[in-house]
């Protein structure tokens, strides 16, 4: 793993974490990361002060060595490997830099694997033939000093293998030859003409193709195609020879970055200029976290964009990170006309785009970086400011290896590079809350709407009482008359629905018959657009039968869903224009764009959407927000799930009333007494915390508590147990007494999922840092034969 040399005022012992053997990642001497003109590092406050948040310290890259002919370096691949490697270092490849990707033959059959420098010299191992790394990547490394023990700590903290953790941290496009060229796909047929017999991946290639003409972005890249449907250039090949699609090549597009900037389009309220001091005074203080706690509509994107401002003018660059793509489309296009130089990295781009933004930001031609979680690797050389924008949202959780927290890396990197990072919230997370009160973070308010508008008013509505005995509607009547008032007065109305799909179950009502996926222990879906079954865990999709397999009884769809929703607003307001967001209808980002616009110019009258309608959008003629359902998150086997349906309910009502229009909301729920809407009702954050922070508390629970999940998953269910129990065998052995409660191995909530069983074990301590400290020098020993995958994650947000 990563080596252990000294930090600034910190003992080496007090950071050691190396592996045994030949394991370390890079010499252990001190020193600048090779290079020249970087910032200098932490000082040994801020790194003590850090670890009261995670307690890994983090340590310098080693210093550049003289190169000899012949040299050996080691090399860290993109493998699930704790080790590294040793490799020559052919000599026309010029002088070894630590971080410089390659690519090296691995394994039995020389397979071109991507791999890290990250050690210059080595001895050359005796008696043993070396490989010779077969190419270079970069000329330079993609890694200044900051980003380098950024890597470090990652690595240590979320218990990732060190290549795993950097092949994150750098887009693969990076570094290519730029393309001139990107193929395209446009459907050929209409959904009446396509076979019955097609694979999963055929159908949504298909899908996805029709979907992007309804919303008129036809046609997508190959690129964005692949990554939507999961599908492989192959599948594609044979749709278009089949002549259900085509293809084409058009030129590669890339708009340069403009300088041109509006001025402010109004004066900020007195609120407002006392928070943006103090952010100004931070701005030139070194690194801080400041918690900006302000009500929907207090106007805390327009304190980012001044403080934005302030970095700019002095030379630096600033990077805003947001929880979605979607909310990402909408800060853009806000962000383009009032800032100079504006730069998005996300995952809708194309392998061309997102090498052209890296590189302008790379280079400092880039001011400003909006991008969701991976944003924060961006390579600004110059960062002054990082913002993170709804920093509650559980989406900063990277799903795949390595399970880092955006929010949290982000944190770590201000602390790194000496600079301020804020966190936005008009429901900042328990956690956030907590660092503040004990005095981790300063807390800035905004307790006010912006030109003294008021909240919007909520109402709560008992489904129970508004749905009439054998009629299935998940509008009810109070809904429905608010809805029919709006529009009547040229309104616009946003509505929640947080489920895709048509219905959520497929059911024999005769012999009890439920239509399951057959990789996971979950109902399938049932999706009217595309009159498929799909499972919305592993993505399997399946075609309805006529009849029950098993009585050939009649089929009924019951549940609710966007789509059933989508339907009755038909039925209910046939001359309203709607349009639906969810990730079945949105899959590019000038997809999100085009409603967006269509929205902003009134030319839809009802957003219909999941929970990403409900993030940070602001459109002044939203005059309603009606919930569908707030019981949907409540339902869900997670401690955060009171926290979840209030901050749902919070953030989607205050998309409504943002201007001069008086704003309502109508949740309807069947559990109107929990206190989670209550508070809701009332937009009272503070009596939500104030209830549900003792609770956790008495449960010894985040943020009281520090978590690690371990994962174990394998086919076979009987390997999984085995797998399960020697994990936590081997665990007991390693924690340190006293100072880990270990629950577990016991089954996940959701047992299988794509075919694989499923159990969990969970670690709970009082202070970070516990089990990372623990598990150190072993881990590469703890994973060793066992029968079965196992997967760490490292602060959970989610424990299905």
């Amino acid at each position: 793993m990563f080596p252990a040399p000294s930090v600034r005022g910190l003992p080496a012992e007090n950071t050691r974490l190396g592996y045994r053997g030949r394991t370390r990642f890079a010499t252990g001497q001190r020193g600048r990361f090779p290079g020249a003109g970087f910032p200098p590092g932490p000082s040994a406050g801020r790194i003590r002060r850090m670890e009261g948040l995670f307690r890994e310290p983090v340590e310098s890259p080693p210093a550049e060595t003289q190169a000899s002919p012949g040299r050996v370096v080691g090399v860290a691949v993109n493998s699930n490997l704790w080790r590294t490697f040793d490799y020559l270092w052919p000599d026309e490849l010029g002088e070894p830099q630590v971080g410089q990707r390659v690519r090296v033959p691995f394994g039995r059959g020389n397979r071109k694997t991507l791999a890290f420098v990250v050690e210059t010299v080595r001895a050359a191992p005796p008696g043993v033939a070396l490989k010779a790394i077969d190419e270079l990547v970069d000329q330079q490394t993609p890694f200044d000093e900051p980003l380098w023990k950024l890597g470090q700590w990652i690595s240590r903290y979320y218990m990732t293998p060190p290549g795993m953790t950097l092949a994150a941290m750098v887009p693969s496009a990076v570094g290519r030859h730029a393309t001139r060229t990107e193929t395209v796909a446009y459907l050929s047929t209409e959904p009446a003409a396509w076979p019955d017999r097609l694979g999963g991946r055929q159908r949504r290639v298909l899908d996805e193709l029709l979907e992007a003409r309804k919303q008129g972005v036809e046609p997508l890249t190959l690129e964005q195609l692949q990554h939507h449907s999961g599908a492989s250039r192959d599948t594609v090949r044979r749709l278009a020879a089949r002549g259900l699609i085509r293809t084409d090549t058009r030129p590669v597009r890339l708009e340069s970055l403009s300088d041109h900037a509006e001025g402010d389009p109004f004066d900020l309220n007195d609120e407002q200029k006392t928070v943006l001091s103090d952010l100004s005074q931070k701005l030139r203080g070194g690194f801080s976290v400041t918690l900006l706690h302000g009500v929907t509509g207090s106007g805390k994107t327009e304190i980012y964009v001044r403080a934005i401002r302030e970095v700019i003018v002095a030379g630096r660059q600033a990077i805003l990170l947001v929880p979605e793509i979607a909310l990402a489309t909408q800060t853009l296009q806000r962000l383009l006309k009032r800032l100079p130089r504006v730069a998005v990295l996300h995952s809708g781009l194309t392998d061309a785009q997102r090498a052209f933004h890296y590189e302008q930001i790379r280079d400092g031609h880039a001011a400003v970086v909006v991008g969701p979680r991976s944003a924060v690797f961006a390579p600004a050389r110059r960062l002054g400011l990082i913002v993170v924008d709804e920093e509650h949202e559980p989406t900063y959780k990277q799903d795949t290896a390595p399970r880092y927290h955006g929010r949290d890396v982000a944190i770590l990197r201000a602390s790194l590079s000496d600079v301020p990072v804020v966190l936005g919230s008009a429901t900042p997370s328990l956690e956030s809350l907590h660092n503040a009160r004990a005095g981790r973070y300063a807390l800035l308010r905004l307790p006010h709407r912006v030109r003294g508008l008021p909240m919007p008013a909520l109402e709560i509505v008992n489904l129970r009482q508004e749905i009439e005995r054998g009629r299935i509607e998940l509008i009810g009547a109070t809904l429905t008359r608010r809805m029919a008032a709006a529009l009547d007065a040229g309104e616009q109305i946003i509505l929640l629905m947080n489920r895709r799909g048509y219905a959520s179950y497929v059911f024999c009502p005769s012999c009890h018959w439920l239509m399951s996926c057959e990789s996971c222990t979950r109902a399938m879906v049932y999706h009217q657009a595309t009159q498929v079954a799909m499972c919305h865990y592993c993505q399997a999709t399946a075609a309805l039968p006529d009849r029950c397999p098993a009585c050939r009884g009649k089929i009924v769809y019951f549940g609710y869903g966007i789509q059933r929703i989508e339907d009755e607003l038909a039925r209910k307001f046939p001359a309203a224009r709607v349009a639906r967001m969810d990730s079945d209808t949105m899959t590019s980002p000038a997809q999100f764009e085009k409603v967006f616009n269509a929205f902003g110019a009134g030319e839809v009258d009802i957003l219909l959407g999941t929970q990403m309608v409900a993030k940070g959008l602001d459109f002044p003629r939203v005059s309603l927000v009606g919930v569908a359902s707030a019981d949907t998150s409540l339902a869900i086997p997670d401690f955060r799930a009171s926290e979840r349906t209030f901050q749902l309910i919070v953030q989607v009502a205050g998309r409504a009333g943002r201007a001069e229009l008086p704003g309502k909301v109508v949740v309807q729920t069947l559990h109107e007494e929990e206190p989670a809407i209550q508070f809701a009702l009332r937009h009272d954050y503070d009596g939500f915390a104030a209830h549900e922070l003792p609770l956790r508390e008495q449960a010894n629970m985040p943020p009281f508590s520090r978590m690690v999940r371990f994962l174990v998953r394998h086919r076979d269910l009987e390997k999984v147990e085995q797998g399960a129990e020697l994990l936590a065998e081997r665990l007991r052995k390693l924690l340190p007494p006293g100072q880990a409660l270990l629950v577990g191995p016991q089954p996940a909530a959701v047992l299988r999922i794509r075919d694989q069983a499923r159990f969990q074990i969970l670690i709970v301590t009082q202070r970070p840092g516990v089990v990372q400290q623990a598990l150190g020098e072993a881990m590469g020993e703890l994973l060793t034969d066992n029968p079965a995958e196992v997967i760490a994650d490292v602060d959970p947000v989610a424990l299905m």
